[in-house]
């Protein structure tokens, strides 16, 4: 490295500063996610709801089409659509 033209060797060189510890919590949230709201567009196979919330996931390989993921709003009953 040059610094004013000058070069330094910086392979012996040491930092001053600590890493900080962290603590991470690893949170599973698939059951809690829902989604977007549709009506009229889905129904519910185990209560005929035509409320069902959706989203869109890749389950498979990348040339694959996602997999839709769908909650029904009533009654909790999940299911997809490949």
């Amino acid at each position: 490295m040059k610094m004013d033209g000058k070069e330094i060797d910086l392979s012996k060189t040491k930092t001053t500063t600590k890493a900080e510890k962290r603590e991470y919590e690893i949170i599973k949230d698939s059951d809690q996610r829902k989604g977007v709201l549709s009506t009229e567009s889905y129904m519910c196979p185990k209560c005929d709801c035509t409320e069902v919330y959706f989203y869109l996931e890749q389950t498979r390989s990348s040339d694959e089409p996602e997999t839709r993921m769908l909650t029904c709003k009533d009654c909790g009953h999940g299911w997809r659509e490949y």
